[in-house]
């Protein structure tokens, strides 16, 4: 540790560009200093000097604002995550007004860095780890036929299930044992095995400080299915684990594994949570069981709600005021991937919810003219900031055109040779 207080800190601006400094070198401060900073070409430099901006008052809060049209997307997010948490209404007011997608809590609110057990955890404020818990199946299933074939397990599913844990939990244990664990803001679990979520609730204590956790398959490929990773078990135990959580993203297969000795597929049956502003559920398949569930939520603090729904058969008709009816702060509504988005569109312009969203997305399902022309009649549209229609049946995007509010069209069919191929289909 450097004991020196005349030395430059680790994120201090210094005169002379951006090498190692001289001993005597100068270290900018106050809002200049912050100025210098944030055209450094080290990313951690500038997040650290949004940081110190808002110490500035106005003048701070302004520079943050500034960096929301004409910075990086790492460094928008960031400065939006700053915005919502100290910026006030002016900071929250400039986000809406410039790009609403940033006023929501993400999972890219965080840099994403790989979890090494040899290497401290370090900025966990502006840092998510990932750990990838996917197993080494080809040797492990190799192994587990030894095993059988010696008669030393009851079967090959049992100790498929015995040692899933097991290295599950070797794994897990790594990460818990960093010293400064319990200063972990966001997480990425990358395929939870179904024995982890026990795991993972067990920890609570450990992971007490814990905002955002993103659970499932990591690959953001809306091209592919999503089929092979299992989303099992009731998630309304982790939300009862984590209090403080804010972000809930999950990717993966909803409708359960036949061989799940508890033959049960996603569900969530907590009665309230306060904190959660973001849910995300990424599925080729939603059961309609799962999203009444997700729908009866007692979430009074949510403002992001997207469902990848597929075939799962939802009823429209019901799903939509339920979601105005229980979420009073959504600001974002996503029904993706849906195979009724005709009828989503029909039961959204006959509801209150439009009258009070920001962002519309219907994308990536399989809407026709009928549903344009359902949105076309409904003059709330046009308070939309942003209606997203892209990845659909539609024929006639040109009418869009008369809408006022910021509209996302393409691509339909024949944008890439065929239509998208939402991941239900």
């Amino acid at each position: 540790m450097n004991n020196n207080s005349n030395q430059p800190g680790e994120f201090d601006a210094v005169l002379g560009g951006e090498a190692p400094p001289p001993v005597s070198g100068v270290v900018l401060g106050g809002i200049e200093g912050v100025k210098s900073r944030l055209k450094s070409s080290v990313i951690e430099v500038k997040f650290a000097a949004l940081s110190e901006a808002l110490n500035y008052g106005d003048i701070g809060l302004d520079l943050v604002i500034n960096t929301l049209t004409n910075s990086s997307e790492q460094v928008q997010r960031f400065a939006a995550k700053l915005l919502k948490k100290r910026g006030g209404n002016k900071g929250k007011q400039a986000l809406l007004d410039s790009e609403p997608y940033l006023a929501f809590s993400m999972m890219t609110d965080w840099l994403v860095k790989e979890f090494n057990s040899e290497v401290d955890i370090i900025n966990p404020e502006i840092t998510a780890y990932s750990l990838n818990l996917q197993l080494d199946w080809p040797p492990l299933y190799a192994k587990v036929r030894s095993i059988v074939k010696s008669g030393s397990a009851p079967s090959f599913r049992a100790e498929i299930q015995r040692l899933d844990r097991e290295q599950t939990t070797k794994k897990f244990q790594a990460f818990l044992h960093n010293p400064h664990i319990h200063d972990i803001q966001a997480l990425h679990c990358h395929y939870p095995s179904h024995c982890f979520i026990d795991i993972f609730i067990e920890a609570k204590n450990q992971l007490s400080n814990l905002k955002a956790l993103f659970w499932g398959d990591p690959q953001d490929d809306p091209y592919k299915d999503t089929s092979r990773d299992k989303l099992t078990r009731n998630m309304s135990l982790v939300l009862e684990a984590y209090p403080n959580l804010e972000i809930l993203h999950i990717r993966g297969d909803a409708k359960g594994d036949y061989y799940d000795p508890l033959g049960s597929c996603l569900s969530f049956t907590l009665a309230e949570h306060h904190y959660l502003k973001t849910l995300i559920i990424e599925t080729n398949f939603l059961p309609e069981s799962t999203g009444n569930e997700i729908v009866n939520l007692n979430l009074p603090n949510l403002e992001y709600l997207e469902l990848w729904t597929g075939n799962g058969g939802f009823d429209a008709v019901s799903l939509i005021p339920k979601i105005s009816e229980q979420f009073p702060k959504l600001k974002y509504l996503g029904i993706r991937s849906c195979e009724g988005a005709d009828e989503i569109a029909k039961a959204l312009v006959s509801s209150t919810l439009i009258e009070r969203l920001k962002i519309l997305d219907l994308s990536m399902g399989e809407m026709t003219n009928k549903g344009v022309e359902y949105l076309l009649n409904c003059p709330a549209v046009n308070q939309l900031h942003t209606l997203n229609l892209s990845m659909n049946y539609i024929s006639n995007t040109e009418v869009l055109d008369q809408l006022v509010c910021h509209v996302i069209a393409q691509p339909q069919d024949g944008e890439y040779g065929d239509r998208y191929s939402a991941l239900h289909e």
